[in-house]
Order: structure tokens, then sequence, then C-alpha cells
């Protein structure tokens, strides 16, 4: 009886279990792997600003804080300097007399990394604008000056080098 025993391989050993659990494990494996890039693209991509509003299906641009602006006649020529890093700001337009800041906003292309926010300080009763840049801006950028309580904005979209130029911000 035991020269016709017919010897028995362990379970790990047949060929019908890894026909059967190869594709469970890779389709495990390559979710997994989706899973992990769906988490970190939230790095990559970033959310949407809070001036872009769902419409439908679509998102569209919410053009009320411009509208302000020009409802308000609001106007600048902001000057960088950017050897000693300071930003100059010129307003033009109906400013309440107790706006004693504003902030900055300084968008370079989609890396979010790159953004600036700077604080401008009123000088005195003037309609000007003081403050400083964090770092050097040396790629195409857009700049948007916005209300401390977000009641309007103004933009302008600019190119290096930005010494000796006035940038003109309108809504």
């Amino acid at each position: 009886m035991s020269q016709n025993a017919v010897q028995i391989t362990p379970w790990y050993k047949q060929p019908w279990l890894w026909f059967i659990l190869t594709p469970i494990l890779a389709a495990m494996t390559v979710g997994f792997i989706m899973l992990s890039v769906a988490i970190n693209q939230q790095r990559i991509d970033p959310p949407l600003s809070k001036e872009f509003v769902r419409d439908g299906r679509g998102y569209a641009v919410d053009e009320s804080m411009l509208e302000n602006a020009r409802a308000l006649g609001l106007s600048a020529n902001l000057t960088l300097d950017t050897q000693t890093g300071e930003a100059m700001l010129t307003m033009q337009g109906d400013l309440p007399a107790d706006l004693s800041t504003l902030e900055l906003h300084i968008k370079v292309g989609a890396n979010q990394e790159r953004d600036h926010v700077i604080i401008l300080h009123r000088l005195g009763d003037l309609h000007q604008f003081n403050g400083s840049l964090t770092h050097p801006i040396t790629a195409r950028s857009t700049f948007m000056l916005i209300s401390p309580e977000g009641e309007w904005k103004i933009m302008h979209v600019a190119h290096p080098p930005f010494d000796d130029k006035v940038l003109t911000l309108v809504p």
C-alpha cells in the first residue's frame, strides 16, 4: 500500500490556489496604491479658493468682490523694491477712514507653497500703504489686494522684473 500512495504537497505549493489568489492580491495591491495617491493628491492639487462657487455641475468665479471695488471706484498703484523687499501702495477711490491695513496676496502660478500674503499698513491719513516682502518674486504672479473684511478686491497679473515698475491694480 505504501508503494501506491500519492504524496500530497503542502497547500501553498498547489498551482490552483495561486491561480485563484493572484488576481485578488493584484487587485488589492493596485487598490491600496490608488488609495494612497488619492490621499496625497490633496497636497498636489489643493481645493479651490473661496472665490469659486458651485454652478450646477461646474464651478464659476464669484465676481461680487470685484463689483464692490468697481462701485467704490477703487484702483491702486503698487511699487515693489526687490532690493529692500518693500512694497509701497497708493490707493485711489472711496476708502473708509478707519481702514488701517490691507492684505496683498501674491499668487505665483499653481504652486501654493510659493504664494505670499503681505499685510500692508496705512501711513497716517494718506491713501498710502507700506509692507515688506517675505520672499523675492521671480515668476509671473497675480497680485490681489483684498480688504480685511473680504468685501472687495482688485488685482493685476505681472511678469518679472518688478524693479522700477509700477503695477496698476484695478477691479
